[in-house]
């Protein structure tokens, strides 16, 4: 005969202090009055909601206030309280047992996708590197031997060429030579034929005019003789600075003859190739002497700066 071990439910700490109060005919705010506690705290342990937010330590103080409001010994309530939170937290063991392996599978799919990742980029490296590697220009070393075989060659095939060039030169002389010798035998021929038609037409040469032929035509057959041009003239000219004056004097040639600020008193000759490009800061204070005549700047402002070229234009 087997027995059925029946085991009986585990009254909550909320009930028992529920019952308690109700058989003392107390509302729950009358409890929450005495404990100085909010009335819905009190709801909330009779109904066995815990706020996971407060301690345990907390929540066992107001359990045996509660008591003692109640006439209830601590203990029971402790302990009943005791067994509900050791049943309530298996299943949360279970529960968070189960978010850590499910956790887990998602860390070990991340884990699978970056090797993936990390495999398709080191293979695409490795294949870029062989490409590069077969693209790069091949160095081929040469033999020295067949260098200086090579090199033999090119001065034998040079030589020949220049063999066959030198042949070729003598050949073209050779026929030259002979096109001469032909064209002065005919000319000697045709000479005879004309001196003889002379001969009869005239009755004698005249020497002089040969001579100067031959004369007129010798500079022909010598180089083009290069003619020099003459010098170009050189102008002297004289500046008296009655007081200081920036000038500037420029040549033909485009060379700065003179440049800057003359002192009151300086005589200043010079000289150069005309026309000469003059600026003068004040040209009040300047006398001008050109080849020996004196140059009339009474047409020139005072005090403007005066830019003129030398000698004059009309």
């Amino acid at each position: 005969m087997s027995e059925e071990l029946e085991e009986q439910p585990q009254i909550s700490p909320g009930k028992i202090l529920k019952d308690a109060r109700e058989a003392l005919n107390l509302t729950t705010q009358n409890i929450a009055d005495k404990v100085r506690l909010k009335n819905s705290l009190i709801q909330d342990i009779e109904a066995d909601n815990y706020d996971a937010n407060i301690s345990l330590t907390f929540l066992k103080g107001y359990l045996k206030l509660y008591a003692k409001q109640v006439g209830i010994p601590e203990a029971l309530v402790i302990n009943a309280f005791d067994s509900v939170k050791t049943q309530n937290k298996e299943p949360a063991k279970l529960q968070s047992f189960s978010k850590r392996i499910a956790h887990q599978a998602h860390d070990d799919k991340l884990m699978l996708v970056t090797y993936l990742i990390v495999g398709v980029v080191i293979a695409l490296v490795v294949i870029w590197w062989l490409q590069q590697s077969s693209s790069s220009p091949t160095i081929t070393t040469l033999n020295p031997a067949v260098m200086v075989d090579k090199s033999a060659n090119k001065t034998k095939i040079e030589a020949s060429n220049e063999d066959n060039l030198a042949g070729a030169d003598t050949n073209v002389s050779n026929e030259q030579d002979l096109d001469t010798e032909f064209a002065q035998t005919s000319l000697a021929d045709d000479g005879l034929a004309e001196s003889t038609t002379a001969a009869q037409e005239i009755p004698e040469a005249n020497p002089a005019l040969a001579e100067s032929e031959i004369f007129e035509l010798a500079p022909s057959r010598q180089g083009i003789i290069q003619v020099e041009e003459p010098p170009l003239e050189t102008i002297d000219l004289v500046f008296t600075f009655a007081s200081d004056c920036w000038m500037k004097l420029t040549d033909a040639k485009g060379e700065d003859i003179a440049y800057g600020t003359k002192t009151q008193g300086r005589v200043m000759p010079v000289s150069g190739t005309p026309p000469f490009a003059v600026i003068l800061c004040s040209p009040e204070v300047v006398k001008i002497t050109y080849d020996g005549q004196d140059v009339d700047l009474s047409g020139f402002r005072q005090g403007v700066t005066a830019k003129f070229n030398l000698p004059f234009t009309e």
